[in-house]
């Protein structure tokens, strides 16, 4: 009788636990670097508790999403969704070289949450060069590589980008990463880039498959190589 209930009483609490994990939901704002608020940005909030595989639901994320109103306002609802922690995120939709890529925005508070709360998690938007979320940033990717046969050090090299539409430039030296030799959180566009070492100019041309290697002062091209199509990739020489 005892054991009886017992189990009664777990599958009571399981049950009122299970209710209540219908109540919660996710609010908050969405505004760029200057607080202006930003609508259309997808606001997205994932179940972190079990993996999908653990859950049996082959292989997908358990999520739902929402988009930022005119104020830059969202509300998702976790009703129907499991009991347990959930994380959020958001992200734009940018037009990078003819091809819709995300964005990634910077949260407020990053930490998980519990599914039965009211939390707010509010979004700043803007270019992120590295973090420790995002080591290579969320924007373009510049790789530079020695050209084959040549041993220079980079390490210190000087990269200069034009924006060959709006003017913009970037000047930035190159840091290690996984990659190789990188500069990040470019804006997605077309660049006119040169490289320079201890002040002198270098010599580059594009690395990859059906690319010409004629190296020249500068190079013109976008954020469309590589695996993801975030990146400019180049080779140098003296």
């Amino acid at each position: 009788m005892f054991a009886i209930r017992t189990l009664a009483l777990a599958a009571a609490m399981f049950s009122a636990c299970a209710a209540s994990a219908l109540a919660g939901s996710v609010s908050g704002q969405v505004t760029d670097r200057n607080g202006a608020p930003l609508a259309d940005v997808h606001v997205e909030v994932v179940y972190q508790t079990y993996t999908a595989d653990q859950l049996n639901n082959s292989g997908e994320s358990i999520k739902s999403e929402a988009v930022t109103d005119a104020d830059g306002r969202y509300m998702i609802s976790t009703d129907g969704m499991p009991p347990g922690e959930y994380s959020a995120n958001a992200y734009q939709l940018v037009t990078n070289a003819g091809q819709q890529v995300n964005i990634d925005l910077t949260a407020d508070d990053t930490a998980t949450f519990a599914g039965n709360a009211d939390t707010v998690r509010n979004f700043t938007a803007g270019v992120v060069e590295s973090s420790g979320d995002q080591p290579y940033g969320n924007a373009g990717i510049f790789v530079v590589s020695n050209a084959i046969m040549d041993y220079t050090d980079l390490s210190g090299a000087k990269v200069t980008l034009v924006n060959t539409e709006t003017g913009e430039t970037f000047v930035k030296t190159v840091r290690s990463s996984g990659e190789g030799l990188v500069v990040t959180g470019i804006p997605f566009a077309t660049y006119r880039a040169s490289i320079s070492l201890n002040g002198q100019p270098m010599r580059i041309a594009l690395r990859g498959p059906g690319q010409s290697d004629a190296f020249s002062s500068e190079i013109v091209h976008d954020f469309s190589m590589g695996y993801l199509k975030n990146q400019i990739q180049v080779q140098v020489k003296p």
